[in-house]
């Protein structure tokens, strides 16, 4: 199942390959050395992760194939991992695909994401394999870049992810600036209930804080953009630092490296 549903992922890449010079297309690659994964304020791993992901864009649509990668095995007693006792290896495979457009100083985009753990026999398993649908728009001009991202949960889950966000980048000198981002998860309808096999979160409402901030910087054709972040707890969930403890702060950051290239100029050019 995994293994068809991530060369659906890859037709996206091989399709878009194939489009004319006109539909100018670009491939990138892109890897995440994160101290732990956190998604939306959950930790599912609390030790170091690698997370690569390739992608391609054409008239306005990407799409790709991620995953996280644990490089050790994470079975201690106080260690948070996708794999359970599988020990090192692939724990996560996502394939995405989103269409992005701007109007006026409005950026906005819809997508869908499949989540699978079909390489797991401990841990993330196959039951937990789900997709969604998201949408995110940001208004640009203005002295902070509010943005709404919106995602919601058609298979396992079913429910719906808010996460309003602001974000400014202030320069610390002629040449780099730090961007400062504070966001608020929001579960509307992913928490446990009478009727949900699955639940992301425990409760409704807010169920996290987060305050980072990131740059970017350049080396010969790679991007390096280091990432730090500090989150205040709310959900029981996303309080869960430890297989036996909970924290209402949790503290983690990495660095991404990305590459892209474009593979054909366009005729109007």
């Amino acid at each position: 199942m995994r293994k068809m549903r991530v060369a659906g992922g890859l037709a996206v890449l091989v399709v878009g390959a194939a489009l004319p010079a006109a539909a100018q297309a670009t491939i990138g690659f892109d890897a995440a050395f994160n101290s732990a994964y956190v998604w939306r304020g959950l930790s599912y791993t609390n030790r170091p992760v690698l997370q690569p992901d390739v992608w391609l864009s054409v008239a306005g649509f990407t799409g790709g194939v991620w995953a996280n990668v644990e490089p050790s095995s994470y079975t201690g007693a106080s260690d948070l991992s996708e794999n359970g006792t599988d020990g090192a290896g692939i724990a996560e495979i996502d394939g995405w695909i989103e269409y992005a457009r701007a109007s006026g100083n409005v950026n906005w985009k819809l997508g869908w994401t499949i989540y699978t753990f079909d390489t797991n026999n401990s841990g993330f398993t196959a039951f937990y394999d789900t997709h969604e649908f998201y949408g995110q728009a940001s208004i640009g001009g203005l002295p902070f870049t509010p943005t709404l991202y919106a995602a919601y949960d058609v298979d396992k889950v079913k429910g719906l992810y808010l996460q309003p966000s602001i974000s400014r980048a202030v320069a610390v000198s002629p040449k780099v600036s730090v961007t400062l981002t504070a966001l608020a998860g929001i579960s509307a309808g992913q928490e446990v209930s009478a009727n949900d096999v699955s639940a992301n979160f425990a409760n409704s409402g807010l169920a996290h804080l987060d305050f980072g901030a990131s740059t970017s910087f350049s080396a010969g054709s790679v991007s390096i953009a280091p990432q730090f972040h500090v989150q205040w707890c709310h959900d029981d969930f996303t309080k869960i630092a430890s297989p036996t403890t909970q924290h209402s702060a949790k503290v983690w950051g990495g660095v991404t490296l990305s590459w892209s290239h474009a593979l054909g100029a366009s005729k109007s050019e």
